[in-house]
């Protein structure tokens, strides 16, 4: 039987986009929209269709019939906005959407538990739902309209208040001055926690039935809002002294974890604010460019991965292993006026910040991070941190140019060392390259990155120390990749060939033997 599903997710924000990432995976086949064009384009790399949807209390702009096709089940997740009227504007789109759809449509709808009242018991679903905000009067109209046109192929979905990635709750009252109601108790659920239900209704065809999704702990609003700011660093929010529990609201998720036999990844809120909760933080060597370099590891990681840092070596075929990931570019930039420590200081904190969301993040060295990739720069940074991480080997490209383009580095009675170095970060001094020289006249391989502007510099010391301007060199640009190119030339005539043939970057050069 085949239990995978067309869906269309209306609503394509914080959440929504998470949850079609998810459902992708899970195998469904998905559809979704969003009103903002330019939205649209930012999303342009995932792996499913979208559309511009709009609706309106009057209309939907865009091709709603093309956007249902074919399509199982639709998740309505458009909160209501908070504009003058909503509790009337709200339910009229809701009816847009039932006049252009069947009612023999599966649809889960994503409400909120500001339906609910201030009680002093918990909340469930039985409770009579007496919302005393627009917001809470608007959704539940909207639930009433969905229940009475698709019936038992409904499930309303009531959530508590969203925290996740980029909704951390430390920075929802952090500075604030004047806060009220410390003593009430927070109703909350984190995004993956959103999604994973959603998930179960559809996967067990749970339709038909109202259900709360919210933590099951409930910590003081005080309490909790000051852990949350002081995790961040950020400044903590000064609360109203009051000794009753105003405001207070407790709702029951019993049901989501009995009905669907659900278990919460944060069950409680508290989690997203500790280490036992944050994310994931991989280093990892990208190769040379090619993906098919990549280790098993790394490329588990990255398609795991919420968020990629990466700059301009990392090659495109490599970022499209996974075109749902947030991508950052941390690389230099054209005029860009920063310099490497700062720049380097920024990475670090993103990696830091990102695992404090509760983010996977990856970020991606070209060939291994250990090999001129400055992983230890951020190694160090978040073990003072005290934050784990984990680094993940690549293929260097001084050793993948030896295989692609079969030069023996090593070889019995030839090489009997390798010696990697950089011409980065070289003065360019007799003393400073005497000992690499001296390895090159014994016979020995020298693998040399960063060195295509230097050569100028380097080669004249270099016959001078060895005084065999007959040693072979090999320039090798674009190790791996489809447009890999390798130039064979001598001491005495590399920089020669490097101005006639104008090779690409990044290069590396493969010094004292030659290809078989």
């Amino acid at each position: 039987m085949n239990t995978n599903k067309n869906i269309a997710i209306l609503g394509f924000g914080w959440l929504g986009k998470s949850l079609a990432v998810s459902l992708h995976n899970a195998g469904h086949t998905i559809t979704g929209s969003t009103s903002s064009l330019e939205h649209l384009k930012n999303l342009s790399t995932l792996p499913f269709g979208l559309s511009r949807i709009q609706v309106s209390s009057d209309t939907i702009l865009g091709d709603w019939e093309a956007f249902m096709h074919h399509v199982d089940c639709l998740i309505i997740n458009i909160p209501p906005k908070r504009v003058p009227g909503i509790e009337t504007l709200y339910p009229q789109l809701m009816e847009q959407i039932i006049k252009r759809t069947d009612k023999s449509t599966k649809v889960v709808f994503v409400s909120s538990t500001a339906v609910y009242k201030a009680s002093d018991i918990p909340v469930t679903e039985n409770t009579v739902a007496e919302p005393s905000k627009p917001s809470g009067v608007a959704v539940l109209a909207a639930e009433q309209l969905i229940q009475s046109y698709f019936g038992d192929n409904a499930t309303i979905l009531r959530f508590g208040g969203l925290i996740g990635p980029d909704r951390h709750p430390g920075t929802f009252l952090s500075g604030k001055k004047i806060v009220k109601n410390p003593n009430a108790q927070v109703n909350l659920i984190h995004r993956d926690d959103c999604i994973g239900l959603i998930q179960e209704i559809i996967a067990q065809n749970c339709f038909g039935t109202l259900i709360n999704g919210c933590a099951t702990v409930h910590p003081l609003r005080s309490t909790y809002y000051t852990l949350a700011a002081e995790a961040l660093e950020l400044p903590k929010p000064v609360f109203v002294s009051s000794t009753e529990a105003q405001g207070l609201k407790v709702v029951d998720n019993q049901k989501s974890k009995e009905l669907l036999n659900y278990t919460y990844s944060y069950d409680d809120p508290c989690d997203i604010i500790t280490t036992k909760k944050g994310g994931k933080i991989d280093i990892i060597g990208a190769g040379p460019g090619n993906v098919k370099l990549l280790t098993l590891q790394a490329f588990e990681a990255l398609q795991a991965a919420d968020v990629l840092l990466h700059d301009n070596l990392i090659s495109q075929e490599i970022l499209d292993v996974n075109t749902c990931a947030e991508r950052v570019y941390v690389g230099r930039k054209y005029g860009d006026k920063e310099n490497q420590s700062d720049r380097q200081d920024t990475i670090n904190s993103l990696l830091f910040s990102y695992y404090q969301q509760g983010k996977k993040v990856v970020r991606i060295k070209s060939g291994d991070p250990y090999i001129y990739g400055r992983a230890g720069e951020e190694a160090r940074y978040l073990k003072d941190k005290e934050t784990p991480f984990n680094v993940i080997p690549g293929i260097s490209a001084a050793l993948a140019a030896a295989n692609t383009c079969n030069i023996p580095i090593t070889e019995r009675h030839k090489s009997n060392a390798v010696l990697i170095c950089t011409a980065h970060t070289a003065d360019y001094s007799f003393e400073q390259l005497q000992g690499i020289g001296a390895m090159l006249k014994a016979g020995n391989t020298l693998a040399l990155y960063m060195g295509l502007k230097s050569l100028d510099k380097l080669i004249p010391i270099l016959i001078e120390i060895t005084g065999d301007p007959t040693i072979p060199i090999n320039a090798i640009s674009n190790v791996s990749r489809s447009n890999e190119v390798l130039l064979t030339a001598t001491l005495a005539t590399i920089e020669e060939a490097v101005k006639n043939h104008k090779l690409p970057m990044p290069v590396v050069f493969l010094i004292g033997v030659k290809p078989i």
